[in-house]
């Protein structure tokens, strides 16, 4: 008889997404799948706007997650110097401290 050892990563509903053999591949799996779950977030807004569901809103992120690298090269194009300031409701700013305070917890709690 065998024992055989499996790493299951899940989703924030409880839903399997990945099995791994592995500790280390489903811990770095996993970190992606939290990433995408924080931009997700960010990406509410357009739900309403581009008539978005969730499933599209969640592929988007996971997309967006996965091609990490691509993403910061992206966004390192932009200049440092303050951009003008966009016309945001009050309703936005919760979203953006809801995700700085998630990045934070997840950050404390690998330390």
């Amino acid at each position: 008889m065998s024992i055989r050892l499996e790493y299951i990563v899940c989703n924030k509903k409880g839903e399997e997404l990945n099995r791994f053999d592995i500790k280390s591949d489903a811990e770095a799996y996993d970190s992606v799948i939290c990433a995408a779950e924080d931009i997700s977030l960010l990406l509410e807004p357009l739900q309403k706007k581009l008539s978005l569901n969730e499933d599209q809103i969640y592929g988007i992120s996971e997309h967006l997650a996965f091609q990490s690298d691509a993403v910061k090269l992206a966004l390192k194009q932009i200049k440092k110097a303050k951009l003008p300031a966009k016309a945001e409701s009050e309703s936005d700013q919760p979203e953006a401290e809801t995700v700085k305070k998630s990045v934070t917890k997840k950050a404390t709690k690998k330390k």
